[in-house]
């Protein structure tokens, strides 16, 4: 009987245990005897993951004083602009892929910007970044080289999307 009421007492309390953590503190948890696993996210993907809301702040300040806004706020409105093309292609599976895997590998390093790829026929081509000005198209093409996130990748004129 204690036998049996130990086994509930402890599979009660496991089950308390596992409910308070958060799903990818549970992937994370080290297991003696089995394999790690390690996640790499965004913290809003992790709270969006494990159901914590967090308030959106309409701007951050970067560390050299520009203000930039981190959750969009007003409405969202098309205009001539800038973005930089980091991958253009065929017409194949295997070039949207490329396309797509560009556009990932850029977001993925610099998580503010938006990642478009489109087909224009005949071919696939992934550009990023809502940029009004030239300069401030060129300032970020000079990230992504510094970065080594891209090889070849210019400057174009495209419609843009940008927030009132």
């Amino acid at each position: 009987m204690n036998k049996i009421l130990l086994i509930i007492i402890s599979l009660w309390t496991s089950a308390i245990t596992m409910s308070a953590q958060s799903f990818t503190d549970h992937l994370t948890h080290k297991v003696e005897g089995q394999g790690t696993v390690t996640v790499h996210q965004d913290s809003l993907i992790n709270n969006l993951v494990n159901g914590k809301a967090k308030a959106a702040t309409s701007a951050e300040t970067k560390e050299d004083g520009n203000v930039t806004p981190s959750a969009h706020t007003g409405k969202k409105i098309k205009a001539r602009g800038y973005r930089i093309q980091v991958f253009w292609g065929g017409s194949t599976t295997n070039d949207k892929a490329k396309a797509q895997h560009a556009g990932l590998k850029v977001t993925s390093a610099f998580p503010e910007l938006q990642a478009y790829t489109t087909f224009e026929s005949p071919n696939w081509r992934c550009r990023v970044g809502d940029f009004v000005s030239h300069h401030e198209a060129s300032d970020f093409l000079d990230k992504l080289k510094d970065a080594r996130v891209v090889n070849n990748a210019i400057i174009v004129k495209s419609e843009v999307l940008i927030y009132q």
